[in-house]
């Protein structure tokens, strides 16, 4: 027996004139049911936007670097340090001596660093925060940086001049043309010595003004304590081993040198106790090629981080980008599948003027390839409308997105897509006969074909429930810590980051604790929530026990509002600095880590702490604050006077926000004139610890939207089509006396299996998800099952609404119109 899509005997192949005239039949049945035509049309064309952005997203996480010819031979230094909290976390940075130890070593070619610093810039009248990169002469051949005008040496290697990009240049002078122009960087002079072509979007390493490590315009006490600092990280190192010298060798010498380095063994006792006789810092190393999607790097580099994404994310969003086109792709098959049904009549015309089996099939994949088209170009004009906020959320610059090889491949893609889903409705096509469907007997679909598509449509709740699940307990755990108790009050409170000038500073916040609204100010060294860590080891008897230390200024504990629980905060600002840096002040957790039940048990005891001098004296207790995510346990702190280092400024005030803002901003020019103003509430500090999680919720999000209403769509074509499938059966029930309960559990019971077993097969492999993503916190949101329950009612409610309109009018179905024939 011949298939039903060959030819059968004496039947021509069709020509491309047939085809045409094919498309042209396909054009009139678009046009005349034009409700399903869009409806069709929509529901694919939101499925082809989807997966063109995630796909498209996938693919340029996977560019990253791809421009750089010795990408396979440059190197990223990475660290991990064997602290407390940090033991199992690789970084992107490392400590910046590594770079002249691997020089000295001979075994590395090429060595330079890279450290991104936020400087304050005037060019001509305007003034803005700009990121200045730090690097060594050998950065211009590891990043392969083109020169487009000037001498990039002499900014690599001169303290007194920079580099710019030609975007950036043009940004600050409005032309490329920048070199011999001077800047004023951190109220410093310096003159442009080169100007260089921008990195691509899809470097890991982005640069914009590039400058020699020795920067005039940086504070030169603070550049050599970073700069010759093995125990802290602020920026990248990069190397290119010589020829023949494998990573491994540069990285064990590295990890000699640092061993026997002064500050290794320099470090006390108890510090070493607490490492357990580890190294301080481990080093490891990844290609340039392959650091973007290192997965070393995933427990320490953040979700939104520019430099570095989660190869599983990236895969995980790429397969939810099919996933959604394979629903939108179902609901096509199961909307032409009903339509191709009530098209009997024509098909049967058809075949008796003489069209083939394979005839009558390739009309109907035809349509679906014309649909599939229109769908796709409407699709990639939405993807294009969405671009820009999707690249927001992303936070990544997507605009090389719509090129003309991505568009021919996508309406490829549409072919293929259009080819797939028609081909079930051209077999239901090809099975029509011609002599019932011209008697008016209608031919149902074979009962394969109905749980066939009963199948589709529960493969569309499944993946409907499982992703407002898994979104519904993502923003709840994300909603839960941004909620935790921090100890303070959190509203009514700014911060801003202030310049360099320590008198300026107190002068600063002097006239802004002034203001009549204003009912505290204090500086301190660190912001809120700004991930720096500064560990400190205390001996007590036979334990060590870490400490962060915070550096504050006078009445930073007033302004936050933390209570005092035994003795005293630290002196005022009219007291002796010498005096204070002599006295700290505990956290109530610090105290009980510390072996004190009570806080006042703390108060007069002698610490020594490294990295506080010849130690300090326990001056007082307050209670807990919490400044971290819910990802890590609450920290305990060590308060100590910051000295001069104290760079932001904290601001409680009552009243209007705005107003506030407006007042701070006013008395800003008088004091840091070279200085632009950044200021932030609280609540938005803290709330960007979650800025991943909310990312991710949001992505999920749309998707979980998409794919209800996707199925939404498939339960009312099934509805539709089984209430016409069972009206005699429901037209005899009523004739037998069934009322209008006992057909609305006929109808409704086909479709409530169907929820069922979507729920069966999506909602388990939602719960595992998030029992791995609630792992990685401390403190987790009491979600248990209520996500999933109430995803699982959300998808009844859409299925309600949607098969509500057939229910109906199953139920105002006549005897007589339904026993006709």
């Amino acid at each position: 027996m011949a298939a039903w899509w060959s030819t059968p005997p004496n039947c021509e192949e069709p020509d491309m004139s047939e085809i045409l005239q094919d498309f042209r039949v396909g054009w009139r049945w678009l046009l005349k049911e034009p409700g399903w035509s869009a409806l069709v049309i929509a529901g694919l064309a939101v499925g082809f936007a989807c997966c063109f952005l995630l796909l498209g997203y996938a693919r340029y996480s996977l560019q990253y670097n791809q421009h750089l010819q010795g990408k396979r031979q440059v190197y990223q230094l990475e660290s991990r340090f064997n602290l407390p909290g940090m033991d199992n976390k690789w970084l992107n940075v490392a400590p910046f001596p590594a770079v002249q130890a691997m020089r000295d070593g001979g075994l590395a070619e090429r060595t330079s660093l890279a450290w991104d610093v936020q400087q304050a810039v005037r060019a001509g009248q305007s003034v803005s925060m700009q990121e200045v990169t730090l690097a060594d002469p050998d950065f211009a051949q590891l990043f392969e940086v083109k020169t487009l005008a000037g001498d990039l040496s002499a900014a690599l290697s001169r303290p007194d001049q920079v580099a710019l990009t030609d975007d950036k240049a043009r940004q600050l002078f409005g032309s490329a043309a920048a070199v011999g122009k001077t800047l004023r960087v951190n109220g410093q002079n310096v003159a442009v010595a080169a100007v260089v072509a921008a990195p691509p979007s899809t470097s890991t390493q982005r640069y914009a003004i590039l400058a020699a490590r020795r920067f005039v315009a940086m504070d030169d006490k603070m550049s050599r304590a970073m700069l010759e600092n093995w125990g802290g990280v602020s920026g990248k190192v990069y190397f290119r081993p010589r020829v023949g010298v494998s990573r491994e060798q540069v990285l064990a010498n590295l990890q000699q040198t640092f061993e026997h380095s002064a500050f290794s063994r320099g470090l006390p006792p108890e510090f070493r106790q607490m490492l357990k006789n580890r190294p301080m810092v481990v080093y490891g190393a990844a290609a340039l090629a392959d650091v973007y999607l290192d997965p070393r790097l995933d427990a320490g580099v953040g979700g939104g981080d520019s430099e570095h994404a989660r190869r599983g994310e990236v895969w995980g969003l790429a397969a939810i980008g099919l996933l959604i086109l394979l629903l939108a792709a179902i609901n096509y098959v199961n909307l032409t599948t009903v339509r191709t049904i009530r098209r009997q009549r024509e098909i049967g015309v058809r075949k008796v003027l003489g069209a083939s089996v394979a005839r009558v099939a390739g009309q109907f994949l035809l349509e679906s390839v014309l649909v599939s088209l229109l769908a796709m170009a409407l699709g990639l004009l939405l993807a294009w409308l969405l671009l820009p906020g999707f690249a927001f959320l992303m936070q990544r610059e997507l605009d090389g997105m719509f090129t003309l090889g991505s568009v021919a491949l996508a309406l490829l893609a549409a072919i293929g897509v259009g080819g797939l889903a028609g081909a079930y409705p051209a077999w239901v096509a090809s099975r029509v006969r011609a002599t019932q469907a011209l008697a008016g007997r209608d031919q149902q679909e074979t009962t394969r074909g109905v749980w066939l598509r009963r199948g589709l449509t529960v493969t569309q709740f499944a993946a409907a429930m499982a992703l407002s699940g898994v979104t519904l307990a993502i923003a709840w755990q994300a909603w839960y810590g941004s909620r935790l108790d921090t100890g303070f009050q959190v509203e009514g409170l700014l911060t801003l980051e202030t310049g360099s000038s320590r008198h300026a500073r107190e002068a600063l916040r002097a006239a802004v604790a002034a203001l009549p609204s204003v009912s505290g100010a204090a500086l301190s060294g660190n912001n809120l929530a700004d991930g720096s860590m500064n560990i400190t080891s205390i001996k007590q008897g036979e334990r060590s026990i870490n400490l962060e230390v915070r550096s504050i200024g006078c009445a930073y504990l007033e302004t936050y509002g933390v209570r005092l629980l035994a003795g005293h905060v630290l002196p005022g600002c009219a007291s002796p600095q010498d005096n204070a840096r002599r006295e700290c002040v505990l956290s109530e957790s610090a105290a009980r880590d510390l072996g004190y039940a009570m806080p006042q048990q703390a108060v007069g005891r002698k610490l020594n702490a490294e990295g506080a001098g010849d130690g300090c004296m326990v001056a007082g207790v307050v209670s807990d604050i919490r400044l971290q995510s819910a990802r890590e346990k609450a920290r305990s702190w060590m308060y100590v006077a910051a000295g001069g280092s104290a760079d932001v400024l904290s601001v409680r005030f009552r009243g209007d926000e705005a107003a506030m803002r407006a007042s701070i901003a006013g008395l800003w020019p008088r004091y840091f004139p070279d200085y632009p103003l950044k200021m932030e509430s609280a609540r938005y500090r803290l709330d960007q610890r979650y800025a991943a999680d909310a990312k991710q919720a949001g992505l999920l999000a749309a998707a979980a939207g998409v794919a209800l209403l996707i199925a939404s769509f498939g339960i009312y074509v099934l509805a539709a089509y089984s209430v016409q499938r069972m009206a005699r059966e429901v037209v005899l029930r009523k004739l037998h006396g069934a009322g209008d309960g006992v057909i609305a559990r006929l109808v409704g019971r086909e479709f409530l299996w169907v929820l069922l077993a979507g729920a069966a097969i999506g909602l388990l492999p939602a719960w595992l998800y998030i029992r791995q993503y609630l792992a990685a916190f401390a403190e987790r949101a009491p979600v248990g099952g209520w996500t999933l329950l109430l995803s699982l009612a959300l998808c009844l409610l859409v299925a309600a609404l949607a098969v509500w309109k057939h229910l109906a009018a199953a139920l105002r179905l006549r005897p007589a119109l339904a026993l006709k024939g």
